[in-house]
């Protein structure tokens, strides 16, 4: 299976997981029979088309009871459970805590992240900014703890398949939260503006809505810092509301010297609100 089908179906599954999902959906999207799709996709992403519906649908979850004021209730329906109960001991049998403790000790859970970092933190700068979806040319990543190593050697490979055409914008995709995530298979996806072969990519749509963007300046070694940041400031200024949707990344001035770059960080917002 060419890696633009299987990319095509991690897609389909990531818009999807909320449902019941037919073996010959899948076929229809990857033009392969179900099981060779079962066994390339476990191959890859190193677990079943289940395990992988079910944890996005967990996991998703976690981020609403984490980043949104919605009804625990509203958030199981939401993610594909019929009844909280369900939902319940699914959810605890994942994290081994009940959604109504992920969300009451939500302050902890990032507090660990930014631990031992607060005499360098402060409430870095932000401004909303809406942002109309546009269509780019994506490959997916799976690595882990979003191994920047990796994530270079792919951007690499990227900007030499693509040298021959003019300046294009970069984008990445943070797609999963570390903090509640498996971490081991964190998915990043490269996304550009253009190409020279489409058909080494996957066409889809980024951004589409409200969002707080904020500028990390420097190598992107370091950026893990500006994150530290950003999430101390929603935790101790919580102006707005965030989003459930990826964290986008824009890359700037790339043929600059690496105390010059600019990253500018998206980060989703439920809704624009004034101070």
């Amino acid at each position: 299976m060419k890696i633009e089908n299987i990319q095509k179906v991690l897609t389909f599954l990531e818009d999807n997981y909320h449902r019941q999902i037919e073996p010959e959906e899948l076929e229809a999207v990857s033009n392969y029979s179900y099981r060779n799709i079962q066994r390339i996709f476990s191959a890859i992403l190193l677990e079943t088309i289940g395990n992988f519906c079910t944890r996005l649908k967990l996991e998703n979850a976690y981020k609403q009871l984490i980043y949104t004021n919605n009804t625990i209730v509203a958030i199981a329906y939401d993610v594909g459970y019929s009844n909280n109960q369900s939902f319940t001991k699914a959810f605890k049998n994942k994290f081994e805590i009940t959604p109504l403790q992920a969300r009451q000790n939500r302050k902890p859970l990032f507090e660990e992240y930014i631990k031992g970092k607060e005499n360098d933190l402060s409430f870095i700068d932000f401004e909303y900014e809406y942002k109309e979806k546009i269509q780019v040319y994506s490959k997916t990543l799976i690595s882990n703890n979003y191994n920047n190593v990796v994530i270079n050697e792919l951007w690499d490979a990227i900007i030499e398949e693509n040298k021959t055409i003019p300046p294009y914008n970069c984008f990445g995709v943070i797609v999963d939260q570390p903090i509640i995530s498996d971490k081991e298979k964190s998915r990043y996806e490269v996304c550009i503006s253009a190409c020279v072969n489409s058909k080494l990519y996957l066409s889809k749509a980024i951004f589409g809505g409200w969002y707080a963007k904020y500028i990390h300046l420097g190598d992107f070694d370091k950026i893990e810092e500006t994150y530290r940041k950003i999430y101390y400031r929603w935790l101790y200024e919580s102006d707005y509301e965030l989003g459930t949707s990826p964290i986008i990344e824009q890359y700037i001035d790339d043929e600059k010297s690496t105390d010059q770059l600019t990253t500018a960080i998206y980060v989703p917002v439920k809704r624009k609100l004034s101070k």
